[in-house]
């Protein structure tokens, strides 16, 4: 048997030993199972997975299918008789007719087929319009109320350090039994808050994977916060919105409906060729074949019909959406200037609470733990500054919440879908 040195043997155990843990113990990983979620990449993943959207997207197929067959002639009609006599008398008629339109009719059938698969087209962007603007208060909604938890938590934490800060003092003897009760039962109170503020973040979480198409217990992380920018975005005009653009799309339909309805009075003519033959009895010849054939021609009495009624229908139709867009344009600017005054407003309302308000609690928090370590305040003063500060602080999430809140109105009455210009 081969005996190594001594100086390889511990090498070599160390060696051995490492293998041995790493195998026990494999390195850790991150978690992939969790989802990075971003406003703008909430959206997008909605777009794509969200289920009612996606039955919607069939409405842009039933309108292509039904635009397949729209501006078409009709089918030619076949036109066979047949009359026998005596003596083999008889006389055999076939022929085919194909009916022609008058008008510009099967034109214009076209252009509203066309024009019903561009507005289906566009009733889909309008959902995904629609459904960009509910994502977006669903991800603030999750967003905050992670917030939320994390600040009840880290409140939960302080009030545990703190109170085994008077515990130490219990034992040291310079400190009450019921100072240290007081402690624990206020740390016990933000416990129990932490624990209702993850329920509510939970359902928030649910209610916004439901949006994404996702299940309700997908896991989420954030990479984007609520934090304030540095200034309000700048007004800007209406972007393309989609319900703006549909309602110009149903003026143009409207009016190639009217021509429509004044083409549709004149019917169609028929047009055909036939083959006939016949045999007859001749005297004193006798039977004789005979064979023709021609042009026929069908016309529909009378062939003016009048449809002023149908007419006056739809131009009424087509002066009812024409006066739609105009009230529909008119509410968009109105929407567009109310919503960044809202917008506007609720950043300044953020920003005290950012900038002054919390700032200020915070500080008093920290003079008044200082004073009663010197014994110069109580411990109700410290609770009390505690509380306030614990109040400051979710206002100022409130807030921040509002503003994002009001910034998803106004991206809507824009009619982005996206964050960037």
């Amino acid at each position: 048997m081969r005996h190594f040195p001594s100086t390889y043997r511990l090498p070599c155990a160390i060696a051995i030993f490492c293998l041995i843990l790493g195998t026990a113990f494999p390195p850790l990983q991150a978690d992939s199972s969790k989802i990075p979620l971003t406003a703008d990449s909430a959206v997008a993943l909605a777009i794509k997975g969200n289920k009612e959207l996606a039955a919607a997207r069939f409405l842009l197929q039933e309108a292509e299918g039904r635009a397949c067959g729209a501006g078409l002639l009709p089918n030619p009609e076949l036109e066979a008789e047949f009359a026998a006599g005596q003596d083999f008398e008889g006389r055999v008629v076939a022929g085919i007719m194909q009916r022609f339109p008058l008008t510009g009719r099967l034109r214009l059938e076209r252009k509203l087929s066309y024009l019903d698969v561009q507005m289906a087209g566009w009733e889909v962007r309008e959902k995904e319009w629609q459904l960009t603007l509910l994502v977006r208060k669903a991800f603030s909604d999750f967003a905050a109320a992670r917030e939320a938890l994390a600040i009840s938590s880290r409140q939960a934490e302080l009030a545990e350090a703190f109170t085994k800060t008077v515990a130490d003092g219990v034992d040291a003897g310079f400190r009450s039994k019921l100072d240290l009760q007081e402690a624990k039962l206020s740390a016990s109170k933000l416990q129990a808050k932490a624990e209702s503020l993850r329920g509510l973040e939970m359902e928030s979480s649910a209610r916004l994977s439901e949006w994404l198409g996702l299940s309700a217990d997908a896991d989420f992380t954030l990479n984007q916060k609520l934090i304030l920018p540095k200034s309000v975005p700048a007004s800007r005009p209406a972007g393309t919105r989609a319900d703006l653009e549909l309602a110009e799309m149903a003026v143009r339909s409207g009016e190639t409906d009217v021509s429509l309805s004044k083409a549709t009075s004149w019917d169609d003519v028929g047009v055909g060729v036939f083959v006939e033959g016949e045999r007859f009895r001749d005297n004193p010849t006798g039977i004789e074949p005979e064979a023709l054939a021609g042009l026929k021609l069908s016309i529909p009495l009378p062939l003016w019909q009048s449809g002023s009624g149908k007419v006056a229908e739809r131009q009424a139709a087509r002066k009812r959406m024409s006066a739609r867009l105009e009230s529909l344009r008119f509410a968009v600017q109105n929407q567009i200037l109310l919503t960044h005054r809202v917008m506007s407003l609720r950043f300044r309302s953020a920003s005290q609470f950012g900038a002054k308000v919390l700032p200020t609690a915070s500080e008093h928090v920290r003079e008044c733990e200082a004073a009663y370590a010197r014994g110069e305040v109580d411990l109700q003063a410290v609770f009390r500054a505690r509380d306030r500060l614990a109040e400051i602080e979710l206002s100022d999430l409130e807030a921040r919440k509002a503003y994002f809140l009001a910034y998803s109105e106004w991206l809507g009455a824009l009619g982005k879908t996206k964050t960037n210009p």
